[in-house]
């Protein structure tokens, strides 16, 4: 995707391309600014061809890139194990274990334990998958090889010394980017988490506050509870006196007029 360009993450999020607008122009009056957009095209060119004839290979673009990854490997006599596709490739586990199943099952690839450890299983491309990279790949080194002929040696000379530099560049802007956006997110997880547990403390002091407000009601109705049944105890009382009064009789209640009197 050339510089002009955003490119799409997910749906309703876009990620900047490479620098546009002002940032460009901190960049623009640098010499060979100009060659950074021909290397974009020349990319983007090249990764189309690539799409193009992989499908007829029942190739993925991901199966692609980590064969790539493998081939390379190989060429230079280094191991290299399912770890390091998912890391080049910025691959979950999963996915790589899928990948690597399909070019498997295809013929391209095979297991074997790692001669460095026996407890680490390194992949290999197979005859295969080299004689496929070069039935897909042909049109493109006739085509490219053919310019590549009317360079002088001393042209040659630089971009086989340059090129190597270039690429290293693009793996620097790469990690750089990973790393910038392993860090928004950890900033916008903490910030998510910082928002759901002050949620839950305001949860927890809501019920905290509720189950305050039963106990100070039910106190309450237990107070209501204990005067009436004093009051009810105190007309009891009354009640029964009154009865022992009744029992009793008038005599009772007042002295004999006579008791007093003498003959």
């Amino acid at each position: 995707m050339q510089a002009e360009q955003g490119r799409t993450r997910a749906p309703g999020a876009t990620v900047p391309g490479p620098p546009r607008a002002a940032e460009e122009g901190v960049h623009r009056d640098r010499r060979g600014f100009d060659v950074l957009f021909l290397l974009q095209l020349f990319s983007t060119e090249a990764e189309r061809y690539a799409d193009q004839v992989r499908r007829r290979f029942g190739l993925a673009h991901k199966d692609v890139h980590a064969l790539n990854e493998v081939m390379q490997a190989n060429r230079a006599g280094r191991p290299v194990r399912a770890g390091d596709v998912a890391r080049r490739l910025v691959l979950s586990g999963s996915a790589t274990t899928s990948v690597i199943k399909r070019l498997v099952t295809a013929g391209h690839l095979v297991r074997s334990v790692d001669p460095h450890d026996r407890r680490e299983v390194s992949l290999r491309a197979t005859e295969h998958a080299y004689r496929s990279g070069r039935q897909m790949f042909a049109a493109l080194t006739e085509e490219v090889l053919g310019v590549l002929d009317d360079c002088t040696d001393e042209e040659i000379e630089v971009l086989r010394r340059r090129l190597p530099e270039l690429t290293e560049a693009v793996r620097r802007a790469g990690r750089r980017a990973a790393e910038e956006y392993a860090e928004e997110n950890a900033e916008e997880n903490a910030e998510k988490n910082a928002e759901k547990n002050a949620e839950k403390n305001d949860a927890r002091d809501g019920a905290g506050k509720g189950r305050a407000g039963e106990g100070g009601a039910g106190r309450d109705g237990a107070g209501e509870d204990g005067a009436a049944e004093d009051h009810a105890d105190g007309a009891g009382t009354g009640r029964e006196a009154s009865g022992a009064d009744a029992d009793a009789g008038p005599g009772a209640a007042s002295p004999d007029p006579h008791a007093g009197a003498t003959n």
